[in-house]
């Protein structure tokens, strides 16, 4: 299963790429953040830098890899989750 970051940005449109509604999605999401949460869930993450979506080739993001377990959806619900859990306990660790 290839997720993209645009699949999990709340600025993008539905159009652009977000799979997600705008109040789960999360801003500008970032590769490592992805592949972390991923590793916290305990899935095998490879991770395909400076690659671009078909429909946005001039954005180089990149996307990461997972195995295909239950729905997509779910999948980025659970990532999205732990990307906000993280970056609480790095804006809660820097005060």
């Amino acid at each position: 299963m290839v997720v993209w970051p645009a699949n999990l940005d709340s600025s993008k449109s539905r159009r652009a790429g977000r799979k997600l509604p705008k109040a789960s999605g999360i801003q500008a999401p970032k590769l490592e953040e992805i592949d972390d949460a991923a590793k916290r869930l305990s899935f095998e993450a490879d991770i395909v830098p400076a690659k671009s979506r078909p429909n946005a080739w001039w954005e180089k993001g990149g996307y990461v890899i997972l195995p295909k377990k239950g729905g997509k959806a779910n999948l980025l619900r659970s990532i999205v989750s732990e990307i906000r859990k993280a970056r609480a306990a790095k804006t809660g660790s820097e005060k």
